[in-house]
């Protein structure tokens, strides 16, 4: 699939054809890589000349694209479209840019993308010490699971957690959610005590929720992303769906042209 740019001889970026001549896309042309196309094409959307619609937009309007741009991509990965993963990942981009332009115009506590690369960088490098270390340093090679418990230790360092919970949003859905729990719960130094918490007296009528939480249990222990092979399972149903309702269409429309034969035989 040919891209919706072209490549000048060089191989540098130019603008789509017919915007050649747009002088207010003069940042865009100039600016020194890909990323800063974006940064700078952004800026011009949420700028005043810019256009009405993003320049109303907030960090608070700006959450639900951000949700759907993530779970598209998931969706484009977890079916393996290719083409899909490249525009999906454009807008999954888009949308942390976007919000970083908003916050950068914050009255009472800016900050830019330049200061959440430069955060991120900082994070990356304090969480794997066994990379990063001296030069005059050697220790044992890690393993994943080793590594994995080193990032769990530096991160509840960095982050100064009195409770498992701490940073689990309530914001997202309740599967989720309880996934989180039930994986901040197993990795803990306290595992075996903090897991009685499940056995809690509950307000509930019925028990469906626990029943729900075993499960959730259950496919950790055995390694298992439920939530993950829930999303397939629907695919398969809804594949199934689409079938079943096309067929029934079909013999719809047969039977239509059924009765029809039948009123002309009159």
């Amino acid at each position: 699939m040919a891209d919706m740019h072209e490549q000048d001889a060089a191989g540098g970026y130019r603008l789509p054809e017919g915007y050649e001549r747009c002088s207010k896309l003069d940042p865009v042309r100039d600016a020194p890589d890909a990323f800063g196309r974006v940064r700078a094409l952004v800026r011009i959307l949420h700028g005043p000349d810019g256009c009405p619609w993003d320049g109303a937009q907030t960090n608070e309007s700006l959450l639900k694209p951000m949700l759907e741009e993530t779970y598209e991509y998931v969706d484009a990965v977890e079916t393996d479209d290719r083409d899909n993963m490249r525009e999906e990942l454009g807008d999954v981009l888009l949308q942390s840019v976007f919000q970083a332009q908003v916050c950068s115009e914050d009255p009472d506590d800016p900050f830019d993308l330049d200061e959440v690369c430069d955060r991120l960088i900082d994070k990356l490098i304090t969480r794997h010490p066994q990379v990063f270390a001296p030069d005059d340093e050697t220790s044992r090679p890690l393993d994943a699971d080793e590594t994995l418990a080193l990032w769990e230790r530096m991160k509840q360092r960095e982050k100064r957690r009195a409770s498992v919970l701490d940073g689990i949003s309530k914001a997202q859905g309740a599967l989720p959610r309880a996934a989180k729990v039930v994986s901040r719960i197993g990795k803990s130094e306290h595992a075996g005590e903090l897991d009685a918490a499940f056995d809690a007296p509950s307000a509930l009528d019925d028990d469906y929720a626990d029943r729900i939480l075993r499960i959730v249990r259950e496919a950790r222990r055995d390694g298992v992303d439920v939530e993950g092979d829930l999303r397939v399972r629907l695919r398969e149903v809804e594949t199934a769906i689409a079938a079943i309702e096309a067929t029934l269409a079909s013999d719809d429309g047969a039977d239509r042209g059924t009765e029809g034969d039948d009123d002309g035989d009159q």
